[in-house]
């Protein structure tokens, strides 16, 4: 690995970071009714970045781009910069006995984005942030949050996978 790659993937998590609320308003626009999404176009690049950064530097990117997501979007530090960390942390355990393939890459990104939102869920809950039910929560956001990621990794694979070509 290049020292390169520490000085370019802070950069790249800035722009899917800022990539990931824009794609997330544009696609809850097209949505009828109360559907919402939550874009993780950030953890899709976990996935493929935990073959590249050491697990020390991946936690510390991802903690410090969970602080800046949680005072963008939350306005309370703690939900995003804790879970953030742990899912990178979760992405090294499961790829230490699995292989890189595309359908262990979408089941990694099921569970990550599963725990993400559900952990979100929970903690702001208990911070008072929201009192939706979760009834609500599951069918209006979780379901078609797991779906369009999962559609989002299928059709980003094959260009991640010319990007980040090693473990194929």
């Amino acid at each position: 690995m290049t020292k390169k790659f520490y000085f370019i993937s802070p950069l790249v998590l800035f722009c899917a970071f800022l990539l990931d609320g824009q794609l997330a308003t544009l696609v809850s626009n097209l949505l009828p009714g109360s559907f919402t999404i939550g874009v993780y176009l950030l953890m899709i690049l976990g996935i493929y970045l935990n073959f590249y950064l050491p697990l020390g530097y991946s936690l510390f990117l991802f903690a410090v781009v969970g602080l800046v997501y949680d005072l963008y979007y939350f306005n309370l530090i703690g939900i995003a910069m804790t879970l953030f960390p742990l899912a990178i942390y979760f992405i090294y355990f499961f790829y230490q006995n699995l292989r890189f393939r595309m359908g262990t890459n979408l089941v990694i990104l099921l569970v990550i984005v599963f725990f993400v939102e559900c952990a979100s869920f929970g903690l702001a809950r208990l911070f008072h942030l929201t009192n939706l039910s979760l009834f609500l929560f599951v069918i209006y956001h979780l379901l078609p949050t797991l779906i369009f990621n999962l559609i989002l990794l299928l059709g980003l694979h094959p260009f991640l996978n010319t990007l980040f070509y090693k473990h194929q």
